[in-house]
Parts: structure tokens; sequence; C-alpha cells
């Protein structure tokens, strides 16, 4: 998928998780905070293709030792930045989490990278080239599926369009629920 795709389709599910939940109401700044996280953790396993918006925007080349779809594109790699992340961030401000709840606003930006990045490999799993989940360790196997989409492609188009319609249908509900008066 491209960028924008990734980040449409990923902000999308998480905003249906968080609509499915019934978890908007009780915090919505941690949810928008999630939601924008997501967005940006969607983008941040590309960061080992030399051309992707990510890579252009990193201080580092990753693409001159990384191959694309490698490491960053596997479950190891979303391990790695997971609690990597996690223990960076929790040196600066403990990220705390609270029973029943979503998490604060600092724990909303940690689960919104780590979603956006695993929606992101779960996403190019289905696309012709795939995703090697257990490099590497495991050679990549070929997996045969209807749901292959070409990157670029119709398809994903398609996906991508749905994908923005239901983030406007879903953020009007929101805000139709935060203006509705309690009962």
């Amino acid at each position: 998928m491209l960028t924008r795709s990734h980040r449409l389709c990923s902000i999308a599910l998480v905003e249906l998780g968080l609509i499915a939940s019934n978890a908007f109401i009780a915090d919505p700044a941690s949810n928008l905070i999630t939601l924008l996280a997501t967005g940006v953790g969607a983008s941040l396993p590309d960061i080992d293709e030399y051309n992707s918006t990510t890579s252009r925007k990193s201080p580092i080349n990753f693409s001159l030792f990384l191959r694309h779809r490698g490491v960053t594109h596997s479950f190891l790699g979303w391990l790695v930045f997971s609690i990597g992340l996690y223990f960076i961030m929790n040196h600066f401000i403990p990220i705390q989490f609270r029973s029943w709840q979503l998490p604060n606003w600092w724990g909303s930006i940690w689960l919104g990278l780590i979603l956006g990045y695993f929606l992101h490999l779960v996403e190019d799993s289905f696309s012709k080239r795939g995703v090697d989940w257990w490099a590497p360790f495991v050679k990549k196997r070929r997996h045969h599926s209807i749901f292959r989409y070409k990157v670029g492609g119709f398809f994903e188009k398609f996906i991508t369009l749905i994908a923005f319609l239901g983030i406007i249908m879903m953020s009007c509900y929101w805000l139709w629920l935060l203006a509705a008066p309690e009962i």
C-alpha cells in the first residue's frame, strides 16, 4: 500500500474498534491522540524503502542497510519497535494504563504508534508481495489467497476510498454523540 492508504486504513480500523468498544465517550482527547499516532505509526515500517515518505523525512537513510519488507516488516521488527519505544517513552514520562479505560495521553501516543505499525504489516500481508512475518528466522513462504491487491492498483484505491468515507462517517457519529444531551 502507499503511505496515504496505510494511514487512512489504519485510522479507520482503530476508529472502528473505538466505536465498537464504546470507549470514545470515556476520554475523547486520548482517543483522538491515539488516532493521530496510529496515522504516524502506520507509515513507520516503510522507513526501509528509499523513496518512502518516512524515509525522506528520516535523518538516517535506513534503505542503505535494510532491504524493503525485510525485518521492519516482520513480527520481530514490530516487537523490537514496540518494546524499545515503550522503554524509551517510559524513561521520560511513565506510561500509565488505567484499568477499564483507555490510557492517558502519553500512553495513547505509544498505543497508537504500535497499533499503526502492526496494522501496516497486516495490510501489507494482503498485497501480492506479502509480508515475511517470521523474518529473519524463516524464509518467506508463498501464501495463496483471493484477497491479494497490487500496490497502487484499483483495489487499493477502492479500499482507501472506503476507509476515508468510513472515517468521515465515524467522526460525524462521534461528534453527534458528544453534542447530544445526556438523559
